[in-house]
């Protein structure tokens, strides 16, 4: 099921976890659950963090390329 969630809405969730963990009437079995779930939250947060990162990083390269590129045919163009 975190496959479909955004990182938002695990977040959302892995908050609400983190709250209902921290009461002290969560019996053993629900808080074991409860830490499962939100182990697999962290993951797939962390996954879809790291796509962000890579996308900005890949979209970084682009601009600077494409500014090197510019900024090469304006020397060109001047040193005519």
């Amino acid at each position: 099921m975190t496959d479909v969630m955004n990182f938002e809405q695990a977040l959302d969730e892995l908050e609400q976890i983190v709250e209902r963990l921290q009461q002290d009437t969560v019996p053993l079995d629900e808080a074991v659950a409860l830490f499962r779930r939100g182990s697999e939250l962290a993951q797939h947060s962390e996954t879809l963090l790291a796509r962000a990162e890579l996308q900005v990083q890949q979209l970084t390269q682009a601009v600077q390329e494409r500014f090197t590129e510019y900024s090469f045919r304006d020397d060109e163009i001047q040193g005519d």
